[in-house]
């Protein structure tokens, strides 16, 4: 069995947020299942859930109710904290609409935080892919 073919798989995902003392749905029963390899699109009207649909596939938020797997990680409610940034860590990664960067690191620093919080490389090397990575976006020196 090839690790993670199902990278995704949504069951049942509900979402409700407290607006004052009412609960407002933003996802209700929503299941899906994405492949690897397969390309995915999510479109539709302002306030229908995709955002929060992706806040719980990327591991930022939690459904009410409901189940994600991502790459054979299980996320509900009851899921720690520590384990979802694990998974941010190791398995994801994310690219926000408005950009999340720390103010008091360089664009450098900021690339390479990443690969210093998941110890991957070794300092030098770190330092090294991520001036290839600005360079591949037109930000090198």
């Amino acid at each position: 069995r090839p690790e993670c073919e199902d990278i995704v798989v949504v069951q049942n995902v509900q979402k409700t947020y407290l607006l004052g003392i009412e609960g407002v749905a933003a996802l209700r029963g929503v299941s899906m299942r994405i492949k690897r390899g397969e390309f995915v699109m999510l479109f539709g009207t302002s306030g229908g859930g995709k955002t929060s649909l992706l806040n719980i596939i990327g591991t930022i938020d939690k459904p009410t109710k409901g189940t994600v797997t991502v790459c054979g990680t299980t996320i509900c409610d009851r899921t720690p904290d520590s384990d979802l940034a694990s998974l941010r860590l190791t398995k994801l990664g994310f690219v926000f609409q408005t950009f999340n960067l720390l103010p008091q690191l360089s664009a450098l620093e900021n690339v390479e935080l990443p690969l210093a919080l998941r110890g991957a490389l070794p300092p030098s090397e770190r330092s090294a892919r991520s001036i290839e990575l600005l360079r591949s976006v037109g930000m090198g020196h």
